[in-house]
């Protein structure tokens, strides 16, 4: 009679305890992901403030889950393209950086938002970039609930941009005083260039590199050649250099003008036009 009773009693008790582990289960599931905002493509060196991408992973059935996210990156934190790598950062909801490819995001209302940022000052040449996220929910046991994979694709575009520095720097027209043969003039500004991609700088000449009379025009002149950062440029046809990109973002190019031996020229005016004009190069 007593070994009888015992049974039935166990017995009772384990139907009574699986109810409730089964109304204790999590069945949370990672739903969308929004893309809330992005600058990755606009950024560039010079820019004061940090470029973004920012994203909300959505969860659902997710009542009464503890529950957290984990996020990895598969090049640790890296923007990988084919000619360099963009370390960027994590930054949660609370505001937190984490340095490392790995980071941990707590849920808010169903969702974890959570911003991918290039640091302003990076070096970062024009091209595509790439990198994927590893996305894994678990609960508050550490058992994984569901992942997902999201591609990361940013397309930086090519930016330059020509200014000129220096001496005269506000003036069209740069007067070189008297014409002296075989005279260096050096007074002349500077160029500077902006940019993150490899560029080709085109140099032109209206006169084809002579100082022509205003009023006699080719039947008096002046050959010249220009110095453009320590390289001497015949301008009797356009020139073309190239500069490549390699972390430098800003070149400043000097300018000087050399004239050519001269000799029983008219008095009076002579000039010419130079023309810059800058182009990214794309391979």
């Amino acid at each position: 009679m007593y070994t009888k009773k015992m049974v039935t009693f166990i017995s009772g008790f384990a139907l009574l305890l699986l109810p409730h582990i089964s109304y204790a289960q999590c069945n949370a599931r990672l739903d969308n992901i929004d893309h809330l905002f992005d600058d990755f493509d606009q950024y560039h060196a010079l820019q004061k403030v940090d470029a973004k991408k920012q994203l909300r992973i959505n969860v659902i059935n997710d009542e009464q889950c503890q529950l957290h996210i984990i996020l990895t990156s598969e090049n640790q934190a890296q923007l990988r393209g084919a000619f360099q790598s963009i370390a960027y950062q994590f930054r949660s909801d609370t505001q937190q950086l984490v340095s490392s490819s790995i980071s941990r995001l707590q849920l808010v209302e169903s969702a974890a938002e959570v911003e991918l940022l290039i640091p302003s000052g990076t070096p970062v040449k024009a091209g595509l970039y790439t990198d994927r996220l590893q996305i894994k929910l678990y609960d508050q046991n550490n058992q994984l609930l569901d992942e997902r994979q999201l591609d990361i694709e940013t397309d930086i575009a090519p930016r330059t941009s020509l200014s000129v520095l220096g001496y005269n720097t506000f003036a069209n027209t740069i007067n070189l005083g008297e014409l002296i043969p075989l005279q260096e003039y050096a007074m002349l500004p500077s160029l500077q260039v902006v940019t993150n991609s490899d560029i080709q700088l085109r140099v032109s000449s209206d006169n084809k590199g002579k100082l022509v009379h205003s009023m006699y025009q080719q039947q008096y002149a002046i050959d010249y050649n220009l110095d453009l950062a320590g390289n001497w440029l015949g301008l009797g046809q356009d020139t073309n250099k190239t500069f490549s990109y390699a972390g430098q973002t800003v070149f400043l190019l000097p300018l000087k003008i050399q004239l050519a031996d001269f000799q029983e020229q008219a008095a009076g005016e002579y000039s010419d036009t130079i023309r810059f004009q800058i182009s990214p190069l794309n391979y």
